[in-house]
């Protein structure tokens, strides 16, 4: 498989994920190297098998050397969406899931919350991925166990199969999260750091 010839090592996916994530860049061989985590040294006997196939383009800048992704090749594509950013990622995730609920219910607020909104995701997708932590505040607590219960369908069937990520979603009604904001410092910090996907916070009036 020509794949591990290119994808063959720590050194050449962190250059590849830099170059392609910063198309437009091009990359002097010390800053690569610093990106990419890896000596200079490393980087260059590396690289020179992305560059012996097209995939990155070389050119000598007095002493340096200066790299840049080859935007017309095959795999250019193809990689940009392999080497998007997580955040990125879930918040795809996330404003999936608001439009799935905000389609089929009747909702005030879906909110976001959590490490995403801190920007604190763990970058260990594969032992200890983040969750996507959202909350959705409904008109009547009479909707609050339909709701949760086609959005953790919706995410089984749908989000999960295709992204590996969980979501878990805390569904509330307008009374309960008003209620909260007096007395329950979770709904508090949620409507203080919280971020809008669909609607607007509920708020107390006079």
């Amino acid at each position: 498989m020509y794949l591990d010839k290119i994808l063959g090592s720590k050194t050449k996916v962190n250059a590849l994920s830099v170059l392609v994530t910063h198309p437009e860049r091009g990359i002097v061989e010390n800053e690569l190297a610093k990106e990419a985590g890896a000596s200079v040294s490393e980087v260059n006997r590396q690289v020179r098998d992305l560059v012996n196939v097209g995939l990155v383009i070389m050119e000598r800048v007095g002493k340096s050397k200066l790299y840049r992704v080859n935007q017309q090749h095959f795999l250019f594509e193809p990689l940009r969406s392999v080497f998007r950013g997580l955040e990125e990622i879930y918040r795809e995730i996330a404003n999936k899931v608001a439009r799935f609920v905000a389609g089929k219910h009747e909702v005030e607020t879906v909110l976001l919350f959590g490490s995403l909104v801190s920007r604190r995701i763990r970058s260990d997708f594969v032992k200890e991925p983040s969750d996507v932590d959202i909350m959705i505040v409904v008109k009547n607590k009479r909707q609050t166990e339909g709701v949760r219960k086609d959005v953790l369908n919706f995410v089984g069937s749908e989000i999960f199969p295709e992204y590996g990520i969980n979501v878990y979603p805390i569904v509330l009604s307008v009374e309960e999260y008003l209620s909260g904001l007096s007395k329950d410092a979770f709904i508090m910090d949620v409507h203080s750091r919280g971020e809008v996907l669909y609607g607007e916070k509920p708020r107390r009036f006079g």
